[in-house]
C-alpha cells in the first residue's frame, strides 16, 4: 500500500527528484500508518493482496474479454431487428464467499453487454438480461470460477 500511495503521489507531481521523493515518502508513510490504525490494514495483508494480484489480473482479462464476446452477441438485435427476449433472473451463488468477490461479481454482470444486475444482497443477485439465452448459466459463469479462485488465495 505504501508503494502504491508513493507512486499515485509522484504521478501526481508530474516528476520526480530528491524533493518530492523525499516529501512524498514521508506523506505515504503517514498515510500507510493512518490506514493500518484506524482501518486495519498491515504489512501481512498487504503482502497477501499482494500475492493475489495476478488471479485478480486474470480476472479483470476475463471480463475485457466477456465483453468483447457479449458486444459480438448482440449484433444480430442490432443489425437484424431481431426481437429479444427480456428476462429477469435471479440467483445465487455460495461459491463466492467474500462481499469484495460478491461485488465484484455483480459489476462484472453489469459490465458485459446485454446484461444489468439490479440487486446483490446476501449473495442473491437479481439480473436483468436482454434475451433469455443470456440469463442461462450466470451462476456458474467464468465469473465465479475466477472469483473462487482469486478467494482462496
Amino acid at each position: 500500500m505504501f508503494i502504491l500511495f508513493f507512486a499515485v503521489w509522484v504521478l501526481l507531481n508530474g516528476k520526480l527528484n530528491w524533493e518530492v521523493a523525499i516529501f512524498g515518502a514521508v506523506i505515504s508513510a503517514l498515510l500507510y500508518l493512518f490506514c493500518c490504525r484506524f482501518m486495519h490494514y498491515s504489512p501481512k495483508r498487504d503482502m497477501y493482496n499482494f500475492k493475489r494480484l495476478p488471479k485478480l489480473f486474470a480476472f479483470f482479462l476475463t471480463v475485457v474479454g466477456e465483453i468483447f464476446r457479449s458486444a459480438f452477441a448482440l449484433l444480430p438485435y442490432i443489425y437484424s431487428h431481431k426481437e429479444p427476449d427480456p428476462v429477469v433472473a435471479g440467483f445465487k451463488t455460495e461459491r463466492v464467499k467474500t462481499e469484495t468477490g460478491r461485488v465484484l461479481l455483480a459489476n462484472a454482470i453489469t459490465m458485459t453487454p446485454g446484461t444489468i444486475t439490479g440487486s446483490l444482497k446476501d449473495g442473491e443477485y437479481l439480473v436483468h438480461c436482454l434475451d433469455r439465452s443470456m440469463a442461462e448459466g450466470l451462476d456458474e459463469s467464468v465469473f465465479v470460477e475466477k472469483l473462487e479462485r482469486w478467494e482462496e488465495g
